[in-house]
């Protein structure tokens, strides 16, 4: 996918929208108060009559039906709250067509440069940026090939890990004499339930790199267990963030299945959209406890605190991955409950 012509930013939408927030509620003929930071209002979803029962964060760019739970249907971000909305009121709307709606609305342009003219049709100009922020992030998944395993992983089971959450998570060690793969621990990554690619762990210490990736696979369009996460996600609407596979297992052990893994220390776009189609409206941040991960905080606070409640609770020891389950559970869980 080409968007080397796309500068539209969903966060720049964001922002632009909620600059004058006025201007969109107004034209949705709603009726609202402005109350410490927050839109308030009867929610008009499920056309409650309780003044509060439904806010707006202006700080978190974030809505919530109070009363009824009508955010639990849909994305919690203004694009989720205009499609509630309008099917509310009989019309069918999808992420592209709201929006299509917020576009003309405002008035966005198509580029944020010096340029003045104004897109006359901002869904067809913006098609490849619709497609890269609907539920998916790619145009379509393809089932991967299969490599031959001996049925377990004594590489990670050698680490700590229970044999039992490898077999839940299908990671299992390379058979194939001839491969490149050989001598490698192979795991699968799945969206939509589908295998997308796998990553083959080195298990000697002299293969290099540690990390082979299989064809086509990238990264930074997915998140490690999102499916399975955002499934156990939706009565905390939490989500905790961690680096590696590693740590996912690790905490999947501990009781925490809500939990994606970045595939490293950074947040792409595509994963913060997955982030933000998920529903949750906190973040749990846990990466790892070295100078990386620290700066990983800093950053991950700067781009995500207004879009979620972030949580930094402390790290004993150099990751997730290295903790005990006991450890976890009486050292970060006992500060985090409720939402896993």
């Amino acid at each position: 996918m080409n968007t080397t012509k796309q500068k539209l930013d969903l966060n720049k939408v964001q922002e632009i929208v909620f600059k004058d927030l006025a201007l969109l509620l107004d034209d949705l003929e709603l009726s609202y108060k402005l109350k410490n930071n927050n839109i308030i209002m009867p929610c008009p979803i499920h056309q409650g009559d309780n003044e509060n029962g439904l806010s707006i964060s202006l700080s978190y760019k974030n809505w919530r039906c109070w009363t009824r739970g009508c955010h639990e249907d849909s994305s919690v971000n203004i694009f989720g709250f205009l499609q509630s909305l309008f099917r509310e009121r009989g019309e069918d709307c999808e992420f592209s067509d709201a929006l299509r709606y917020i576009c003309k609305l405002y008035k966005i342009r198509s580029e944020y440069n010096s340029k003045e003219k104004e897109i006359e049709d901002p869904y067809k100009e913006f098609g490849e940026f619709v497609e890269l922020f609907k539920d998916s992030v790619i145009d379509e998944l393809k089932e991967i090939e299969s490599v031959k395993t001996c049925g377990s992983s004594p590489y990670f089971e050698s680490r700590g890990f229970s044999e039992q959450v490898l077999k839940r998570f299908d990671v299992e060690d390379c058979l194939e004499k001839y491969s490149q793969m050989k001598n490698r621990s192979i795991i699968p990554v799945h969206y939509r339930y589908n295998k997308v690619g796998f990553i083959a762990r080195a298990t000697k210490d002299w293969q290099v790199p540690k990390y082979l990736f299989s064809d086509g696979f990238k990264k930074s369009n997915f998140l490690y267990n999102y499916d399975d996460a955002v499934a156990n996600s939706q009565e905390s609407h939490t989500l905790f963030v961690v680096e590696g596979q590693g740590d996912v297992w690790r905490l999947y052990e501990a009781g925490v299945k809500n939990v994606v893994g970045l595939f490293g220390k950074d947040v792409s776009k595509q994963q913060k959209t997955l982030l933000i189609n998920s529903g949750a409206t906190n973040l749990v941040i846990l990466t790892d406890n070295d100078q990386a991960g620290r700066e990983s905080k800093i950053k991950i606070q700067r781009e995500l605190f207004r879009l979620f409640n972030l949580k930094f609770p402390k790290i004993i020891g150099k990751d997730i991955g290295d903790m005990s389950v006991d450890s976890i559970q009486e050292n970060i869980l006992t500060s985090v409950k409720g939402m896993y």
